[in-house]
């Protein structure tokens, strides 16, 4: 880190007679980002284990995907709800004691379930619950955190700030898996719940004492002569912070402008890469599929590397939507191909342009966001995300298996059109989703890189703090 006066914290203190602005140095500010990219590792490889695992019990009790979808589904409703609480206890709270409940309420849910295990009378809607209460607290987390961020990185380490969080989150792609099965084969699920207790404990004694040594403007909450304000109820808050960040969208319609854009963009991709397993298992072993995710998850991985390393500090935008176009075209390149290898190199690009692109729109956001309002414009884009998720899952794979992947088979409505240029048979139909995700996304993006006022964005939206 570069030794600074935070701008972001002292724009926000220093006509506070009360509190001096924040000083970081170097080292400091090394030393407590390092100790919060720890807690957060710590936080989503337990997150990642237990995911993995209770999907493979609730399958292997159930032999159901339905039954495993309606978990992912919870845990995305659970975590879309959450989110305008999460921005109001972010901008409004003390963020070392809000994470640290969030972190209490995880404790208590995994051992809970630790000591149910071995009676046998777990059910399905447990795990269910437990999903969407550790959903809803990861939700409420996580705003705090990057608000803390924000407050004591200089904003041209925030694209740094996102790549290395990229790449925990690679890594934690690639072993959380491999390392969930081995539990699992081994201990059972009980060692998994295990093995993430011993995470959460580790992740709340470091998100502890990187936000106690922070700084008490770091840290957020009530100062001197705000406590009455500041004392209205969590839901009257959440209430007040989704309409802060309402307002802060109509005041720059630009970022309302990328908020839309980023979201039908995720959706249309989501909407292909969530299908990808079943694709490929169509007509190739599970064998093929480890390897095309693998690649994918490297590219993801070196994406991030990039951006944590090149420092990249300006044209944030054109960097997105040039990264947003690679990955729709690999995306439609997908579902034209039917071989492992050129599966292999759409997976790459399209997580390699991915990941960065995902970096430098979180650098961008936590850039142009105001200080006051950066819990609520990052619960608000969570929100938005989660409920893409949430269309995704309800429709997207009973788009391929009710519609797409008949009209596709030989003989099927779309046989003698399509099917020309697709073929026919397993995983043609969802071959075709991609294909029409990957060149709407792709369309999308040429326009916006065509809208001379959004591709020039981060010129013209003031950054957070300026007037």
């Amino acid at each position: 880190m570069q030794e600074v006066t935070v701008e972001a914290a002292a724009t926000s203190t220093r006509d506070d007679p009360v509190m001096p602005p924040l000083q970081h140095t170097p080292s400091r500010a090394r030393s407590t980002f390092a100790l919060l990219w720890l807690s957060e590792t710590a936080f989503d490889l337990g997150t990642t284990l237990v995911s993995f695992a209770v999907g493979v019990w609730i399958f292997s009790r159930t032999g159901s995907a339905q039954d495993y979808s309606f978990s992912v589904l919870a845990a995305a409703l659970a975590g879309m709800l959450a989110t305008p609480f999460a921005g109001a206890l972010a901008d409004r709270h003390d963020r070392r004691w809000v994470v640290l409940s969030c972190d209490a309420a995880a404790i208590a849910g995994t051992f809970a379930i630790v000591l149910a295990l071995p009676s046998g009378r777990l059910g399905i809607g447990a795990l269910y619950a437990y999903a969407a209460v550790a959903a809803a607290v990861g939700a409420l987390r996580r705003p705090s955190i990057r608000v803390a961020v924000s407050r004591f990185v200089p904003k041209d380490r925030f694209a740094q700030v996102g790549g290395l969080t990229g790449i925990s989150r690679a890594l934690v792609q690639v072993g959380a898996p491999a390392a969930a099965g081995f539990l699992m084969a081994r201990m059972g699920l009980r060692g998994v719940m295990a093995t993430q207790l011993c995470l959460l404990l580790a992740g709340a004694a470091l998100v502890f004492a990187a936000l106690t040594r922070a700084g008490a403007d770091v840290r957020g909450g009530p100062r001197v002569g705000e406590s009455s304000t500041r004392s209205t109820s969590l839901l009257s808050g959440a209430g007040a912070s989704f309409s802060g960040a309402l307002a802060y969208l109509r005041e720059q319609p630009l970022m309302g402008a990328l908020l839309g854009y980023g979201a039908l963009v995720q959706c249309l991709l989501v909407l292909a890469t969530t299908l990808l397993t079943p694709m490929v298992l169509s007509t190739h072993s599970s064998d093929v599929l480890g390897l095309v995710m693998s690649v994918g998850i490297v590219g993801g991985l070196l994406g991030s590397v990039l951006v944590a390393t090149a420092w990249i500090r300006r044209g944030l935008m054109q960097w997105i939507l040039a990264c947003d176009a690679l990955q729709c075209a690999a995306v439609l390149f997908a579902g034209c191909v039917t071989t492992p290898a050129l599966w292999c190199a759409a997976a790459f690009v399209c997580l390699f342009c991915g990941s960065t692109s995902v970096a430098c729109s979180h650098a961008l956001w936590m850039r142009k966001a105001p200080m006051g309002r950066q819990g609520s414009v990052f619960a608000l884009i969570a929100a938005s995300n989660m409920l893409v998720m949430c269309v995704v899952l309800l429709a997207g794979g009973w788009l391929a298996d009710a519609v797409l992947e008949p009209a596709l088979r030989p003989g099927g409505a779309l046989g003698a059109t399509v099917g020309v240029w697709f073929g026919t048979g397993p995983g043609r139909g969802i071959g075709f989703l991609f294909f029409v995700s990957g060149a709407v996304g792709l369309a999308l993006t040429v326009l916006a890189l065509a809208h001379r006022r959004l591709r020039r964005l981060e010129t013209l939206v003031p950054d957070g703090g300026e007037s």
